[in-house]
Protein backbone atom coordinates (compact mmCIF):
# COMPACT_ATOMS: atom_id res chain seq x y z
CA UNK A 1 0.00 0.00 0.00
CA UNK A 2 1.03 3.67 -0.72
CA UNK A 3 2.08 5.62 1.98
CA UNK A 4 -0.33 8.71 1.99
CA UNK A 5 -3.38 6.36 1.63
CA UNK A 6 -2.18 4.50 5.04
CA UNK A 7 -2.00 8.14 7.02
CA UNK A 8 -4.95 8.91 5.63
CA UNK A 9 -6.76 5.81 6.91
CA UNK A 10 -5.05 6.56 10.45
CA UNK A 11 -6.24 9.65 10.23
CA UNK A 12 -10.03 8.84 9.32
CA UNK A 13 -9.77 6.23 11.91
CA UNK A 14 -8.58 8.99 14.14
CA UNK A 15 -11.38 11.45 13.82
CA UNK A 16 -13.83 8.65 13.49
CA UNK A 17 -12.50 7.63 17.30
CA UNK A 18 -13.06 11.46 18.51
CA UNK A 19 -16.27 12.31 16.92
CA UNK A 20 -17.36 9.70 18.62
CA UNK A 21 -16.33 10.21 21.90
CA UNK A 22 -17.17 13.85 21.62
CA UNK A 23 -20.68 12.83 21.10
CA UNK A 24 -21.12 10.44 23.71
CA UNK A 25 -20.22 12.90 26.20
CA UNK A 26 -23.22 14.72 28.40
CA UNK A 27 -24.27 18.44 27.61
CA UNK A 28 -24.79 20.16 24.31
CA UNK A 29 -22.71 20.35 21.16
CA UNK A 30 -20.73 23.81 21.34
CA UNK A 31 -22.29 24.46 17.75
CA UNK A 32 -25.79 24.71 19.29
CA UNK A 33 -26.84 28.28 20.84
CA UNK A 34 -27.37 28.31 24.64
CA UNK A 35 -30.67 28.02 25.89
CA UNK A 36 -32.04 30.78 27.99
CA UNK A 37 -30.87 31.13 31.65
CA UNK A 38 -33.74 30.97 33.49
CA UNK A 39 -34.31 31.08 37.81
CA UNK A 40 -37.48 29.97 39.87
CA UNK A 41 -40.58 28.09 38.93
CA UNK A 42 -42.44 30.72 37.27
CA UNK A 43 -39.83 31.40 34.89
CA UNK A 44 -40.59 30.15 30.89
CA UNK A 45 -38.54 30.34 28.12
CA UNK A 46 -42.07 29.98 26.02
CA UNK A 47 -43.47 33.13 24.67
CA UNK A 48 -46.43 34.36 26.31
CA UNK A 49 -48.43 34.13 23.11
CA UNK A 50 -47.91 30.03 22.94
CA UNK A 51 -49.26 29.18 26.57
CA UNK A 52 -52.70 29.05 26.94
CA UNK A 53 -54.63 31.71 28.60
CA UNK A 54 -58.52 31.07 29.47
CA UNK A 55 -61.20 33.77 29.04
CA UNK A 56 -61.93 35.97 26.12
CA UNK A 57 -60.87 39.63 24.55
CA UNK A 58 -62.94 42.62 26.20
CA UNK A 59 -65.24 44.06 24.07
CA UNK A 60 -63.31 47.76 24.66
CA UNK A 61 -60.02 47.44 23.68
CA UNK A 62 -57.01 48.22 26.03
CA UNK A 63 -55.95 51.79 26.33
CA UNK A 64 -52.22 51.95 27.08
CA UNK A 65 -50.37 54.86 27.91
CA UNK A 66 -46.72 54.63 28.57
CA UNK A 67 -44.43 57.26 30.38
CA UNK A 68 -40.43 57.13 29.37
CA UNK A 69 -37.72 57.95 31.61
CA UNK A 70 -33.74 57.98 31.18
CA UNK A 71 -30.96 55.99 32.96
CA UNK A 72 -27.25 56.55 32.23
CA UNK A 73 -25.86 54.88 35.32
CA UNK A 74 -23.54 52.32 35.33
CA UNK A 75 -22.41 53.83 31.69
CA UNK A 76 -25.66 52.41 29.44
CA UNK A 77 -27.96 54.47 27.51
CA UNK A 78 -30.92 52.75 29.30
CA UNK A 79 -34.94 54.06 28.22
CA UNK A 80 -37.15 52.95 31.05
CA UNK A 81 -41.03 52.42 29.99
CA UNK A 82 -43.99 52.71 32.55
CA UNK A 83 -47.01 51.16 31.20
CA UNK A 84 -50.43 51.44 31.97
CA UNK A 85 -54.09 50.50 30.93
CA UNK A 86 -57.03 52.75 31.03
CA UNK A 87 -59.59 50.66 31.79
CA UNK A 88 -57.19 47.84 34.41
CA UNK A 89 -56.68 45.32 31.77
CA UNK A 90 -54.16 42.53 31.61
CA UNK A 91 -52.20 42.99 28.54
CA UNK A 92 -49.28 40.80 27.16
CA UNK A 93 -46.56 41.27 24.91
CA UNK A 94 -45.76 44.84 23.53
CA UNK A 95 -43.67 46.63 20.84
CA UNK A 96 -43.01 49.90 21.38
CA UNK A 97 -41.51 52.21 18.74
CA UNK A 98 -39.21 55.11 20.92
CA UNK A 99 -37.43 58.43 19.54
CA UNK A 100 -35.70 61.22 20.20
CA UNK A 101 -37.92 64.54 20.57
CA UNK A 102 -36.74 68.26 20.55
CA UNK A 103 -38.26 71.31 18.94
CA UNK A 104 -40.05 70.99 16.17
CA UNK A 105 -40.58 67.32 16.66
CA UNK A 106 -44.27 65.90 16.61
CA UNK A 107 -43.54 62.09 16.47
CA UNK A 108 -41.26 59.27 14.93
CA UNK A 109 -41.64 60.10 11.61
CA UNK A 110 -39.60 63.66 12.12
CA UNK A 111 -37.26 62.62 14.74
CA UNK A 112 -33.50 62.59 14.25
CA UNK A 113 -33.24 59.41 15.80
CA UNK A 114 -36.77 57.46 14.17
CA UNK A 115 -38.29 55.12 15.44
CA UNK A 116 -36.30 52.89 17.98
CA UNK A 117 -38.16 49.33 18.09
CA UNK A 118 -38.22 47.17 20.96
CA UNK A 119 -40.22 43.80 21.84
CA UNK A 120 -41.05 42.58 25.62
CA UNK A 121 -42.67 39.45 26.26
CA UNK A 122 -43.94 40.27 29.50
CA UNK A 123 -47.39 41.52 30.94
CA UNK A 124 -49.17 43.90 32.43
CA UNK A 125 -50.61 43.20 35.77
CA UNK A 126 -54.65 44.17 35.75
CA UNK A 127 -54.72 47.54 37.62
CA UNK A 128 -51.09 47.61 37.94
CA UNK A 129 -48.25 49.48 36.10
CA UNK A 130 -45.35 47.64 33.94
CA UNK A 131 -42.06 48.92 34.03
CA UNK A 132 -39.88 47.51 31.12
CA UNK A 133 -36.00 48.36 30.34
CA UNK A 134 -34.70 48.70 26.46
CA UNK A 135 -30.51 49.94 26.15
CA UNK A 136 -30.00 52.13 23.32
CA UNK A 137 -26.55 51.74 21.19
CA UNK A 138 -24.41 54.36 20.56
CA UNK A 139 -25.13 54.16 16.92
CA UNK A 140 -28.65 54.83 17.45
CA UNK A 141 -27.80 57.91 19.14
CA UNK A 142 -25.23 59.44 16.15
CA UNK A 143 -27.96 61.61 14.61
CA UNK A 144 -27.99 63.23 18.17
CA UNK A 145 -24.65 64.02 18.81
CA UNK A 146 -24.14 60.83 20.55
CA UNK A 147 -26.05 61.44 23.96
CA UNK A 148 -29.02 60.14 25.26
CA UNK A 149 -30.25 63.38 26.80
CA UNK A 150 -32.77 63.30 29.31
CA UNK A 151 -36.18 62.46 30.13
CA UNK A 152 -38.10 65.38 28.70
CA UNK A 153 -35.98 64.13 25.09
CA UNK A 154 -37.94 60.94 24.85
CA UNK A 155 -41.18 59.94 23.63
CA UNK A 156 -42.84 56.14 23.19
CA UNK A 157 -46.04 54.89 22.15
CA UNK A 158 -46.90 51.19 21.90
CA UNK A 159 -48.06 50.03 18.36
CA UNK A 160 -49.06 46.52 19.05
CA UNK A 161 -49.88 44.59 22.24
CA UNK A 162 -50.93 40.85 22.66
CA UNK A 163 -53.59 39.52 24.40
CA UNK A 164 -55.85 41.10 26.73
CA UNK A 165 -57.86 40.06 29.64
CA UNK A 166 -60.18 42.26 32.09
CA UNK A 167 -59.04 40.50 35.10
CA UNK A 168 -55.56 38.50 35.89
CA UNK A 169 -55.85 35.28 35.27
CA UNK A 170 -56.35 32.77 37.81
CA UNK A 171 -52.63 31.58 37.51
CA UNK A 172 -50.47 34.14 35.98
CA UNK A 173 -47.93 32.55 33.20
CA UNK A 174 -44.46 32.36 33.73
CA UNK A 175 -42.76 34.70 32.79
CA UNK A 176 -40.09 36.04 30.22
CA UNK A 177 -37.32 38.56 29.00
CA UNK A 178 -36.18 38.49 33.04
CA UNK A 179 -33.01 40.22 32.41
CA UNK A 180 -33.24 43.20 29.96
CA UNK A 181 -31.40 45.67 32.03
CA UNK A 182 -30.25 43.88 35.04
CA UNK A 183 -26.69 44.66 34.45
Amino acid sequence: MNARLIILIVLAGGLAVYFAVAKSRPGKPSNEPPLPKTEGPNVSAVPLNELPLPGSEPAVPPELAIKVEVDTSKGKNRLYFNITEAHGYYVEQFRIDAWYKREGVTGADDSPTGALDFFFDQYLKANETLRLCGEVVPEELRPVGGDIGSSENWDAEVTWHGRAREKNPEKLPPITDLRRCEE
